[in-house]
Formats: structure tokens, sequence, C-alpha cells
């Protein structure tokens, strides 16, 4: 096979249920310039035989075994470290791709120089097939291109724009994070807003990548990992200040956001308690106070970031009492 112009990188974990329907999204693409390489991350389920049957199928497929990490991040960065093309796109093993992504991305990136090309994430929950959001939202501009520093504005603190795109390998392995021991549920909201700081543009593509939610229970997501997002919040800050400036708006925006989600947090531990072991609730008690001891002091508030800071927090009391009221 020619050397591809576009690596589809795959991570899957026990994906029997959906890893089919992805795969033959990518074997029924326009553009046939690709490779697509799996990482089959410690699979205890039919997974693998799934993905054998597509390497049978197409030699573009080839699949990698590794023992489970317990995170995409590591079967993901396994993946593009074997990746031949210039150009990266990774797909969550259940998600699927419109037959004409590949194609459109590649003019598209081709006609705007761009280091970056994001598409439309529609959201749906297969079990209510009527539910559905865009990211970004219908109205917004397609066309435009965007420095990185620009384009990782629309991330904080909410994200404007979505995290599906081809990326040029450079900016991937480029990451501080790339092939890394950090293992952070949410790792990749760091990686994909490092790479738009690093990028020189960010183009955008109007075609669809369909991105599944799935309905987990809140004692489902009761554990320690779930509370790594707030070294997940740390780390940002700390690149936005070496990006943008300790005192810069958009450090100071960041530092917003992690005050929020540790109060956020601690709220959550405060209604779910009960439900954690003991060594467990005391591990993620302490680990919310070293964050908040980490915060920084000398950040200058205006007037109105103190007026809605403060209306958060109100908020936050007011659903506190209204939950122990309820029940």
């Amino acid at each position: 096979m020619n050397t591809p112009l576009i690596s589809i990188v795959i991570p899957a974990y026990n994906a029997e249920k959906y890893i089919e329907e992805c795969l033959n999204s990518i074997l029924n693409q326009t553009f046939q310039e690709w490779e697509c390489i799996i990482v089959n991350d410690g699979s205890t389920d039919n997974t693998p035989a799934i993905i054998e049957n597509f390497v049978v199928k197409d030699k573009r497929f080839s699949c990698y075994t590794i023992p489970g990490s317990g995170s995409a991040k590591v079967p993901r960065d396994k993946a593009i470290s074997y990746a031949k093309a210039q150009w990266i796109i990774d797909i969550d093993a259940d998600d699927f791709i419109d037959n004409d992504v590949l194609e459109k991305f590649y003019a598209r990136a081709i006609e705007t120089k761009a280091d970056i090309v994001y598409l439309r994430m529609k959201l749906f929950y297969e079990e209510n097939p009527k539910k559905f959001s865009f990211i970004p939202v219908q109205n917004f501009d397609m066309k435009k291109v965007l420095t990185g520093k620009d384009a990782v504005m629309l991330t904080v603190p909410k994200w404007v724009i979505g995290a599906k795109g081809i990326v040029k390998k450079e900016l991937w392995t480029a990451c501080s994070t790339f092939n890394s021991e950090i293992k952070h549920i949410n790792v990749d909201e760091y990686d994909t807003r490092e790479m738009l700081i690093k990028a020189k543009t960010v183009a955008f593509e109007n075609v669809i990548y369909h991105y599944r939610q799935h309905s987990v229970s809140i004692t489902k997501k009761i554990s320690t990992k779930f509370f790594d997002t707030l070294i997940t919040d740390k780390m940002l800050e700390n690149l936005f200040s070496e990006h943008f400036g300790h005192d810069s708006y958009q450090r100071q925006l960041v530092s917003q956001y992690r005050i929020k989600g540790l109060i956020a947090k601690r709220a959550f531990l405060f209604r779910v308690c009960s439900k954690l072991q003991a060594e467990e609730r005391k591990k993620i008690k302490e680990m919310i106070k070293e964050h908040y001891m980490s915060l920084d002091c000398t950040y200058s508030y205006t007037l109105f970031e103190i007026i809605s800071f403060c209306r958060f927090i109100i908020g936050a009391i007011f659903r506190y009492f209204r939950y122990f009221l309820l029940y």
C-alpha cells in the first residue's frame, strides 16, 4: 500500500456492540487513501474477532493489542505512534462518521493550509433518537479560519467547537502528555487545547461525526477517577499561563473555570459521600483540599467577576438545601 494521506486511530475496549458500525463507516469512505490503526486495549469480549474480520477484509486496517490500560489515551497514543500519514483523525470505537468526511476534510486542509480542521459533532442518544444536538451549533460559521489561540478560547469555559477533526501528526506528538504515564479520564481535553494553542491556523468543515451519548447513572460515576478532572483543570491553568501570560485574561478565565469546578466537585462529594467507602472518601477529600490550597491567591478579580462568583456560590448553597429538603 502507498503511504496513506490520513491515518485513522481507534482505541477499543469491550466495544463489540458498536465497533462494527464504526469500522463500516470508515470502509465506506469516498476518500480511499487512508489507513486505520486500531489498538485493542485488553478487551475481554468479542471485540478482537470483529476487528480481525476487517483486517482480513481490507489491508488498510491494522490492529495491535496491549494489556488493559484503563484509559483511552494509552491505546490512542500507541496508535498515533504507528501512524504513517501526516494527518491524524481519532475516532472512538462507539462512534461513526458520514461517508464523505475524509474526502471533505482533506480538501479543506489543502485549501486552507490549516494545521487542524474540525467538523460538526452530532451528539445522539440511541435510546431516544429524537434527542440530539450539534457542536458547533447549526448557525456557527464553518467557513471561518482562526488562529489556534483564538480557536482555543472557543473551548473555555464551554466547548463552542467540537474536539474531533484531522490534526497534523506533529501536533499530536508534540503534546506534553504524549506517551506519558498520565491517564486522567479527561486528559484528552487538555491535549486538544494544547494542540489548538500550538496550531498556527484552525479551519472547519461541515461534515458530521456521530458522537454516541451513553446514559450512566450517578452511582456508576462515583469513584476517585471521576475527581481526576481536578488535575486536568490545574494543568489547563498552567498551560494558559505559559502561553498567554500569568496575568492574561485567558489565564484568568481558566482560573475561574477551575475554581467553579472545585466547588462543583465538593458539592457532588457532599451529595454522594454516603455511597463511598471510607478510604475512598478520605482520598477524595484530601485531593479536593490539595487543589484548594494550590489556588493562586494573587488573582485579581473585577467587580463583575466577584458578583458572578458570589451568585454561583449562593446558587450552589441553595441547591444543597433544596436537595436535603427533597430527600
